[in-house]
């Protein structure tokens, strides 16, 4: 069974960014900080640089509350990973639509 991933969301739900961060070894790993951004579709930032929130070693999350004023469309999210010094990034992305009671 294949395990899946929500990236169509409607306005005026939450949508849940999952960062997993894996060492060498493929072990999940506690980083330094780990920052979410997300981009809207007219590429417009609105968030920026946030810390994301972990409970278990390695993963991390984000809850992105949104509104029927969003914008509709594709929006691009960047995890900025930090272990030490040494920076990676993660890119995802999902989309938001409207609902049929807007």
């Amino acid at each position: 069974m294949a395990i899946k991933v929500q990236t169509d969301f409607i306005r005026k739900g939450t949508v849940r960014i999952i960062c997993y961060v894996y060492d060498d070894d493929e072990a999940l790993v506690a980083a330094t900080s780990v920052r979410v951004s997300i981009v809207d579709p007219t590429s417009e930032v609105v968030v920026n640089a946030t810390l994301m929130d972990t409970d278990t070693e390695g993963i991390y999350e984000y809850y992105y509350e949104t509104s029927t004023s969003l914008e509709e469309g594709d929006y691009q999210v960047e995890c900025d990973i930090l272990d030490g010094s040494y920076h990676s990034y993660v890119h995802s992305h999902f989309t938001i639509k409207a609902g049929i009671n807007e």
